[in-house]
Order: C-alpha cells, then structure tokens, then sequence
C-alpha cells in the first residue's frame, strides 16, 4: 500500500521597488480579482523557487530579471479558505525591458503605489506581508485570520 503525503502549494511572489514606489497589478477573472497584488504566480512541478520568479516575471510583465537581483524577503505559511499554502516573496530592485501588462485577461492594470500609502482594496494579508518584510520578519504564518 502507497502512502499519500501531504501536497503543498507554492506561491511565488516579486515586489518590483522604483525608488520608493512598489508595482502592484489589479487582479481580474481570477481568484481575489478587483484587489492588488504583487507579481506572481505557483511553483510549476519540477522548477525549482528562483527560476519560478524569474518565469512568473517574464510571463506577467515582460521583464528579465536575474537570480543574484532577487532578494528573499519573507516565507509565509498560510492556510486561508481551508487552502494551505507556502509562499515565497522576493525583492527585486533591477530587471531589463519594459514592463508591461502581458496577461490583460487576469490583470486590469499595473501601477506604481508609494511603499507607505498602499490602496485600500489589496489581496487578502498584503499589507500584512509587506508590513513584515519591512520589518527583516523572514518567516511568519498565517497570524492575519
């Protein structure tokens, strides 16, 4: 008999900084659509953490980035709507190419926010997440029920 173990999902995250402004998307036909969120996506099998990042960039917004320009931030361990997932949130500060909006059928636009005056309607723990990357928190779970 086969054991089954556990299967978690993985979530990828990018926060793009222009000096003192973060790129944020507004989400559509997608789950928490009308709220913004940063760039990302989930670990396909067999792709290891970086190179995720560095795809769900280049899929989203048509940038190029490196592995030695992502900085990570924070893991989070969330189980929110009786879905548990890790998640891996990466800085980036330089990339190559012009963004754009490459998946206009899951993101309504893209914008720039100040750091400090994020809007009201952002995915679910957002402000959370970003308040403890500012604060050096490395790793937290899901303490934003």
């Amino acid at each position: 008999m086969s054991e089954q173990r556990f299967k978690l999902p993985v979530g990828i995250f990018i926060i793009l900084y222009q000096n003192s402004k973060v790129l944020l998307q507004l989400r559509q036909n997608c789950s928490f659509g009308g709220t913004w969120g940063f760039v990302g996506g989930h670990l396909d099998g067999g792709e290891q953490i970086v190179s995720a990042a560095i795809r769900e960039v280049k899929e989203e917004i048509g940038i190029d980035i490196q592995p030695a320009d992502l900085t990570l931030k924070n893991i989070f361990h969330s189980d929110a709507d009786n879905k548990e997932y890790l998640q891996f949130y990466f800085v980036c500060n330089k990339w190559s190419g012009e963004i754009q909006n490459k998946e206009p059928n899951k993101c309504a636009r893209l914008e720039w926010f100040d750091s400090n005056n994020l809007p009201e309607n952002t995915f679910p723990g957002l402000k959370e997440i970003f308040s403890k990357i500012n604060a050096n928190v490395l790793f937290c779970e899901d303490e934003f029920k």
